[in-house]
């Protein structure tokens, strides 16, 4: 029927009037008609070809109709002897070409030969088999056919060649289903974990633990003969003979004094000249922040020094004795505690930094409900408003500091008792006493041992007690040193304890997973001529100049050109006879990037919109690379001061390294009683104080990792309305 017709609004009249120009006629009698016609129509054609068929046999009455065979099966094993086949082999050329295909996927040369070898050259094939066999051995594999044919026994020929291109041969059910189950997932898709319909039991659990065992011990294994090879036998010996390397963290409450007290440090560290303090002093005294000058050198954005307070993290590097240090001055305001997350969670040790002041010390560590009832009575603060920048019901930064720091891997801690010289009175043994006595049980309860944690007294803007002791200042030829030191007096009457500098040098070097595969956490990233400069972390395993490294989650390959090690000395010769061998060293070192030092990758082949804050860059081997996970199981610990308990469903914004996003509370599987310590599975809610085991659910998938695979990328924050609820681990993925 036509388009334009007006169906509705005709009348009988109207329709045999019209045209009927597109209607077809139609009618039920007129199939049968035309299929008997058919039907006739083939019949006489059949019968006319029998004819035709009868009158040639007549005339040629001997010849008959030729019998056709069936065509035979290939076999491969064949009774009776035939021409070989012989499979044409690609030309030296074509081979280099495939060989460099396999290649690019991060498999070596020789382990891309034999692959191709064994499936006839086929890429897609080849790489396949290097999927499920990383390292494929040659004397394992099938010889490839050359044209000679196979060997023959009793009279007939086994063939022992591979199978044509586009064909593999059967291999048993047995070996089917264990390759089924150790083969690696392709990049970016995850194996779903099983989903038992009822509550695991132990000896569930014991199998899963298992089976994640020896799932990290094929990964770590992998990790390490590959790790092995980027470092000489030369280079891990002069290693043990240089400095290590620790990122050190600077915490406390807001107004505590921790960016000028790490200007002072560098100050007499000699990494700042005396004349860019005084311009800074001058330019302060201008505003009337004269007090501001040596917290200049940390706050070096313009906002942050009309503010007076520190927003975003600064990072320095310091040398002592024993160790390079790079400084990262995290901000102590309530606003900025994100930014605290991403500088703990890439640190080894923390300098926490608490005033002595009355009043400002019990505004960073007493908790919220202390606060209020202070407030209430009409108790006054250190600063001018009255709760040294703390929100009404939050809890003080300082006991949050710590709680986030020990959860986020800070294993080894110093605590700076700042301005002393304020107290009352001066350099007073009884306030340093009994801040220490507060912090200590605190600090035992958040998992610290106290055997690494160090008090010492300070004073941040005159400088007393940094580098010089105040017992012997009077002999020091240095004048600072000694100006510093003129008014503590007081501190050298009681205190015999090392300086700030010497409690630094007093650390002890962190253990690093160098056998692990690579793991590199970007914090910055920026373009600079012809590379991409991604400025982060090694977290763990070795990345060397000229490999290849996949950027995640996007999944990216590309290759690193240059190492900067930034202004960390690398090392020196210690005598002339070793000065030739030890350059030799140095270098071979900066062209090295190992766990745990904060350097800068100079990436080639990859565009700099494929790359954002906080991507995992990894080694380029598929079987190599972090999984993208969207759900995984955790272990948390819940804040004391937790208002609102958590129940299934409570949305939450999680924090780890340099990103956060929003997540979910799908299940709770148990939680620790916190009067008996007994085990409850499946509550309905969790409280503040306790130790649960939960089920997290992501918006968007991240790139994260069991916590004995890769710290870094197996801890976490979880935060609520601008006040941190938990942090935790992850169990499983």
């Amino acid at each position: 029927m036509s388009r334009h017709r007006n169906i509705r609004n005709m009348t009988d009249e109207d329709y045999y009037d019209y045209d009927d120009y597109d209607d077809d006629y139609y009618e039920e009698d007129d199939d049968a008609y035309y299929m008997e016609q058919e039907r006739v129509r083939k019949l006489a054609e059949k019968e006319a070809r029998q004819q035709a068929v009868a009158a040639k046999l007549q005339l040629n009455p001997t010849r008959t109709k030729p019998v056709i065979q069936p065509k035979k099966s290939v076999e491969f094993n064949i009774k009776k002897k035939k021409a070989p086949i012989v499979v044409p082999q690609p030309s030296e050329k074509e081979q280099e070409n495939k060989e460099s295909m396999v290649t690019c996927m991060g498999f070596s040369q020789s382990s891309a030969r034999i692959a191709l070898q064994a499936q006839n050259w086929n890429v897609e094939l080849a790489i396949n088999d290097l999927l499920v066999n990383p390292n494929p051995d040659a004397n394992s594999n099938p010889q490839p056919v050359d044209g000679g044919g196979g060997t023959s026994s009793g009279g007939g020929m086994t063939m022992t060649m591979a199978p044509p291109p586009g064909m593999t041969r059967p291999r048993p059910k047995e070996e089917v289903k264990k390759t089924m189950s150790m083969a690696p997932p392709p990049p970016g898709i995850s194996k779903s974990p099983s989903k038992p319909k009822s509550t695991p039991t132990k000896s569930s659990k014991s199998t899963s633990s298992s089976s994640s065992n020896s799932k990290s011990k094929q990964t770590l294994s992998k990790a390490s003969s590959s790790s092995m090879k980027k470092i000489s036998p030369q280079l891990q010996a002069h290693l043990q003979n240089q400095k290590s390397r620790l990122t050190m963290v600077i915490l406390g409450h807001v107004d505590a004094g921790k960016s000028t007290l790490m200007g002072q440090v560098l100050v007499q560290c000699g990494k700042i000249e005396k004349r860019t303090v005084t311009k800074y002093a001058k330019q302060a005294g201008e505003i009337g922040k004269a007090s501001f000058a040596l917290a200049w050198i940390m706050d070096e954005d313009e906002s942050e020094r009309e503010r007076g307070v520190t927003i975003d993290i600064a990072t320095k590097q310091i040398s002592t004795p024993k160790h390079d240090l790079t400084i990262l001055d995290a901000p102590g305001h309530a606003d900025y505690v994100p930014a605290m997350i991403t500088g703990a969670g890439v640190s080894d040790v923390g300098i926490l930094v608490v005033s002595s002041t009355k009043g400002e010390f019990e505004s960073g560590f007493d908790t919220a409900k202390s606060n209020a009832n202070k407030n209430n009575n009409g108790g006054s603060s250190g600063n001018g408003n009255g709760n040294g920048g703390q929100k009404r019901g939050h809890v003080g930064q300082t006991r949050e500091h710590i709680t986030l720091a020990r959860g986020l891997g800070v294993s080894q801690l110093i605590v700076a008792v700042n301005k002393l010289d304020a107290a009352e009175p001066s350099w007073s043994q009884a306030r340093f006493d009994e801040i220490e006595a507060r912090l200590r049980p605190f600090l035992k309860a958040n998992g610290f041992n106290l055997d690494r944690v160090q008090f010492v007294p300070i004073s941040g803007l005159t400088g007393a007690n940094v580098k010089v002791s105040p017992r012997s200042s009077s002999h020091s030829n240095d004048d600072d040193d000694a100006d510093a030191n003129a008014n503590a007096a007081g501190l050298a009457s009681w205190y015999k304890g090392k300086t700030l500098m010497g409690a630094m040098d007093k650390f002890q070097p962190a253990k690093r997973n160098i056998e692990k595969p690579f793991r590199f956490i970007s914090s910055d990233i920026y373009a600079e001529g012809k590379g991409i400069v991604v400025k982060g972390r090694v977290a763990q395993g070795v990345a060397s100049v000229g490999d290849k490294v996949c950027v995640l989650p996007v999944g990216d390959v590309a290759t690193v050109s240059r190492i900067e090690h930034g202004s960390v000395d690398i090392g020196t010769a210690s005598s002339t006879s070793e000065s030739v061998a030890s350059e030799k060293m140095d270098q071979e070192r900066r062209k090295v990037a190992i766990a745990g030092d904060s350097v800068e990758l100079i990436l080639a082949g990859i565009d700099i919109a494929r790359i954002t804050v906080g991507n995992i860059l990894s080694d380029a081997a598929p079987g190599l690379r972090p999984e993208m996970k969207k759900k995984f199981l955790a272990k948390i610990i819940i804040m004391e001061e937790l208002t609102v308990p958590l129940i299934r469903g409570s949305q939450l914004l999680l924090h780890m390294h340099c990103l956060d996003t929003p997540a979910v509370i799908s299940k709770i599987m148990s939680k620790v009683d916190k009067k008996n310590g007994n085990i409850v599975p499946n509550p309905r809610v969790v409280t503040g104080g306790c130790t649960a085991t939960v089920e997290i659910k992501l918006m968007e998938k991240l790139c994260v990792e069991d916590f004995g695979e890769c710290r870094a990328l197996g801890r976490f924050v979880l935060r609520r309305s601008g006040d941190t609820v938990a942090v935790g681990i992850i169990e499983s993925t």
